[in-house]
């Protein structure tokens, strides 16, 4: 009896507290937004991703931070807003990729345009924070505050070796001398074909870094060059080398500038409700978000976004038939993946084209199968710093023979059949086997050339030209004729509007499949967040950053830190694709810092 009451006991306290952590929660939580108007400020954070991972538990785990089209048309509400005077960009950590700050500075710019000041301030700013700060009409730093403008770098890692330890062999076979993916398992270090493509990238990124700092801050691109190469700045270097125009603490900044200015975040801003407008025509999103795969779409924790293929292709087939939709824009982001995956994407945008009009909006990266899905679009937009192209293909599959032989494993085979262990991990293809395969992705290569060339109205031998598996950059893809336009997302669905015969000025209704949550489930998530329950939350998770190799867990093991390197850059995920099947998936590393 004594051991029952100790167990109501415990019992007893976790219920008490849970209900006790809710009370603390909901009676801090706002039933409404209420949006004051005057300054607008955003603290500048995150990695801004095109879908999130939309449990509950998930926005937990992630913070609640917006998508990249959640701040973009934020940023666009509030420069037709009368109530929004001016906004002050709070430079935090922006860790999302460069295709998004060029579409992030062009909605600044356009509320800039609309007539109201930009303030950045600045505590501590890398090289992308200060690329989107320098537009500001004021550039504030704390007098301790510090810069550093490092340039641009591309890391390309390599895994022969590692391999070779564990007693692992990579074996593959590609078309395109540029399609350099598996490099990262078959060699030491990079082909002249892959470092030159990489240095292509990288000059291209440095150019338009220093013409966009260049032209901010309207000074000469070489001044800029001296910047970069200087590298780091406190406060007061920064403000003799022209970089920013004051310091200040921030509190004295604000009262400086806005006295007692009504103050809204754009946290807040986003969660009101947007003043509606009469309108007729309906344009949805259709996201293609990471890996592309075979099955559902979903984010994993270990090989993050996947796009599933059987999800995307449900979703177009719902807009094709759907007779409200007039338009769709096509959202992608994605390295790739899987061959047939992206095959069955490309037939239903096909299908859904005969009825509706397909615009293609590039974010970060469409490339490889990314580009596969991409090239029907009826116009393609690409930011300048998209990572697009690498039309390529290679398969393979990893021998673990020697592994087991260390470990002490000793496997025995009965087989019929010459391509019984074809697709084993019991040593490498034979000679007749990596024929067969190399006629296979040669074929699949010359129909993804087919492809292209009718989707972009160029030859079989232009396409090739440009294709090989080399990766471009969105400004040299608008050269070698991969996509129509730079621009964003307010691109395509301006050019979506052409298309259904409106003005840009025409207001049109988006819809998405995104799953959002909830107002009140945002408002919650906020208020955890706000209260520090988050960040108790988030702790308790430990395990699973430990795991993954999270940057702000304390004394952090240098293998998690690689796995999370690996799931970033989609390479867990496509490990599942080397037993053989055509993978058209670019280089994974690269990554411009």
């Amino acid at each position: 009896m004594k051991k029952f009451w100790i167990v109501f006991a415990i019992v007893a306290v976790f219920i008490g507290g849970g209900f006790g952590m809710m009370w603390y929660t909901f009676s801090n939580l706002e039933q409404t937004v209420s949006v004051d108007g005057g300054v607008l400020v955003w603290e500048v954070a995150g990695n801004y991703a095109e879908e999130r991972d939309s449990s509950f538990w998930g926005q937990v785990q992630g913070g609640g931070s917006l998508t990249t089209s959640e701040l973009l048309f934020t940023l666009y509400r509030a420069a037709d807003d009368d109530r929004i005077t001016a906004m002050v960009m709070d430079m935090r950590s922006l860790a999302t990729d460069w295709a998004k700050v060029d579409e992030i500075r062009t909605a600044v710019e356009n509320f800039k345009e609309s007539g109201k000041p930009v303030i950045a301030y600045i505590d501590a700013a890398g090289t992308r924070e200060y690329a989107l700060a320098s537009l500001a009409d004021q550039v504030v730093v704390s007098p301790e505050a510090n810069i550093m403008v490092l340039g641009i770098s591309a890391e390309m890692s390599f895994m022969k070796d590692t391999l070779d330890k564990l007693g692992m062999e990579a074996d593959f076979v590609h078309v395109g001398a540029y399609k350099s993916a598996p490099e990262r398992m078959t060699r030491a270090s990079a082909s002249a074909a892959n470092r030159e493509m990489i240095t292509s990238i990288v000059d291209d990124r440095y150019e338009a870094l220093v013409e966009m700092m260049a032209t901010s801050r309207e000074v000469d691109e070489d001044v800029v060059e001296g910047w970069i190469d200087h590298g780091m700045f406190d406060a007061p270097a920064a403000l003799a080398a022209g970089m920013v125009d004051t310091t200040m603490y921030y509190d004295d900044m604000f009262e400086h500038l806005f006295g007692e200015d009504d103050v809204t975040s754009l946290g807040d801003y986003q969660l009101s409700p947007p003043k509606k407008g009469k309108t007729t025509h309906t344009v949805a999103i259709v996201h293609v978000s990471g890996v592309i795969m075979p099955g559902s779409s979903h984010f994993d924790r270990f090989q993050g976004q996947i796009a599933g293929s059987e999800t995307i292709t449900e979703q177009l087939s719902s807009v094709a038939d759907d007779d409200e939709v007039d338009a769709v824009i096509l959202r992608i982001d994605s390295p790739g993946g899987s061959a047939l995956a992206s095959d069955l994407v490309w037939n239903e945008i096909r299908k859904l084209q005969v009825k509706k009009p397909v615009i293609v909006s590039m974010s970060g990266m469409a490339a490889s199968g990314g580009y596969y899905i991409a090239c029907l679009g009826d116009s393609i937009f690409a930011d300048p710093s998209t990572l697009t192209g690498s039309i390529g293909v290679y398969a393979g599959k990893m021998s673990r023979t020697k592994m087991y032989e260390k470990i002490g494993v000793n496997r025995e085979f009965i087989t019929r059949g010459a391509n019984a262990l074809l697709f084993s991990d019991e040593g490498t293809f034979t000679d007749t086997q990596r024929e067969l395969f190399q006629t296979q992705m040669d074929n699949f290569y010359e129909r993804f050339l087919a492809k292209v060339a009718d989707g972009r109205d160029m030859t079989r031998d232009e396409v090739h030209a440009v294709a090989q598996g080399r990766v471009w950059t969105g400004r040299q893809g608008l050269e070698h004729g991969l996509v129509d336009e730079l621009g964003g997302l307010r691109r395509a669905i301006d050019s979506a509007k052409w298309m259904m015969g409106l003005q840009p000025e025409d207001k049109v209704s988006l819809v998405s499949f995104s799953e959002e949550l909830t107002l009140f489930e945002r408002m919650l998530v906020k208020s955890l967040r706000e209260n520090g329950v988050m960040a108790h939350l988030a702790a308790s998770m430990f395990p699973t950053d430990i795991l993954l190799g999270s940057q702000h867990a304390a004394g952090i093991a240098p293998v998690p830190t690689v796995l999370e390197s690996l799931r970033r850059d989609g390479t867990l995920a496509a490990v599942s694709l080397l037993d053989g099947r055509p993978v058209a998936m670019m280089p994974f590393w690269i990554n411009l810092n």
